[in-house]
């Protein structure tokens, strides 16, 4: 008799083993589908969201070049109708038939100060901001003290009367003829006391100086050039010797300085009435502006002050008793007044006794009205100024001017004021808003 030794599978075992293995396997299915559905919604997603996006990005890249045309098309035109117009002026008071400035001319002289701006390098072109700025642009009324603002006083944190200021961006630091206390002091941006680069001692030897009216640095950035008022003469005072000085002109009431960008200096000569350039070789310097006695003639002055050059060598000068602000092209024998102001005047927007002038990249000129303890702008052809900075009264608040003198810009379009009789100089910042 056989024996049958083998297990019969247990049918309960069975039947619950198919219904696990369907489950699983439907399990996975849906997994998988799911994984695919996510997948396919993402690559619509893709497909309908990448045009948008392209065609905005094009959208908004035409949209910036557009602005930039029509921007660099807009300073081109103002910059020739202000020269079409000042050149038909100068003609039609000299008493000659009126002359219409031919289109090549013109154009050549606009590209010429646009390439300026754009490059940016030169002497003159670092007290012009690299900023575009025009009459729309503001400053926030609230300065900040970046020299002095600690009384008046002869300590290397005090400043005495501030008269003229030069911006160096590249050291970031600011140079200072502090008048009565007879020295030049650099400011470092953010520091809190100042450093002596030339020291006067009030006197005339060779190796003194006496109430210093203004300075720059030459194009070498070696030497410091001081107007020496009190000596009546042009000085140059070396960086790396403290002892070497140089006398370049003398017998003149220097008090206002420029350079321009072929590194010759413009200079203010307050008692003669005039300007004068002078170039490297020079002994007295040649007349570019005035010089034909005290009075208020076009081709005169009365007492200027503060002046600037434009990248096309036309010098701005404030014309102190005459109440006006001068613009003299290259080469001309009479000026043309910028700014005008009302003699004796007590309306409260007229300009009296305007000391400090800079102008913009488009012809706007700033001019510091000193007994209005403001500074105000006049646009090309304007009959009057509108204010920018100050409050049009005295005072020592951070909103506030004491006679306002030399003015500056940094490349950022900053606008630096020497508040003489707040003894300190007040930054005001560029508002981007």
């Amino acid at each position: 008799m056989e024996i049958d030794d083998t297990v019969d599978v247990d049918e309960s075992i069975v039947v619950n083993l198919n219904p696990t293995r369907l489950q699983r396997l439907c399990e996975h299915f849906r997994k998988r589908k799911l994984i695919w559905t996510i997948v396919l919604i993402i690559l619509i997603v893709a497909i309908i969201v990448n045009p948008i996006v392209i065609v905005t990005m094009n959208k908004e890249k035409r949209e910036k070049t557009s602005t930039t045309q029509i921007t660099t098309v807009e300073i081109k035109k103002a910059t020739v109708a202000h020269i079409t117009t000042e050149k038909t002026v100068a003609a039609a008071t000299a008493g000659k038939p009126e002359q219409i400035t031919t289109t090549e001319k013109t154009t050549q002289i606009t590209v010429e100060t646009t390439t300026q701006i754009a490059t940016g390098t030169t002497a003159t072109e670092e007290l012009i901001p690299s900023v575009i700025i025009d009459e729309d642009t503001k400053w926030k009324p609230i300065a900040i003290t970046v020299a002095g603002g600690n009384k008046r006083g002869d300590q290397l944190n005090q400043l005495n009367q501030p008269r003229g200021i030069y911006v160096d961006d590249d050291s970031k630091s600011i140079y200072i003829a502090d008048r009565w206390n007879n020295r030049i002091v650099r400011w470092k941006f953010g520091e809190d006391i100042g450093e002596l680069v030339a020291d006067g001692e009030s006197g005339s030897a060779i190796g003194y100086f006496s109430l210093p009216s203004d300075v720059i640095l030459d194009k070498g950035k070696t030497s410091l050039i001081i107007c020496d008022y009190g000596n009546k003469r042009l000085i140059r005072w070396f960086l790396q010797n403290s002892q070497d000085m140089k006398i370049l002109i003398s017998n003149i009431s220097c008090l206002g300085l420029a350079m321009d960008n072929n590194g010759n200096l413009y200079i203010s000569d307050y008692e003669k009435n005039r300007v004068l350039r002078w170039q490297e070789g020079d002994k007295e310097g040649t007349v570019v502006a005035g010089g034909n006695g005290r009075g208020n003639r076009l081709n005169q002055f009365v007492e200027p002050n503060y002046i600037f050059v434009d990248g096309n060598h036309s010098i701005y000068v404030a014309d102190y008793l005459n109440n006006r602000v001068m613009k003299w092209m290259k080469d001309v024998t009479e000026g043309t007044v910028v700014a005008l102001g009302i003699l004796f005047g007590e309306h409260v927007n007229s300009l009296i006794e305007p000391i400090g002038v800079i102008v913009d990249h488009i012809g706007n000129v700033y001019v510091s009205n000193r007994k209005r303890h403001q500074i105000r702008r006049w646009s090309p052809g304007a009959a009057e100024g509108v204010p920018v900075v100050g409050e049009n009264k005295d005072g020592g608040g951070p909103t506030q001017l004491n006679e306002p003198f030399d003015l500056s810009f940094d490349r950022q379009g900053n606008l630096y004021v020497a508040d003489a009789y707040n003894y300190r100089i007040q930054k005001f910042v560029i508002d981007r808003d």
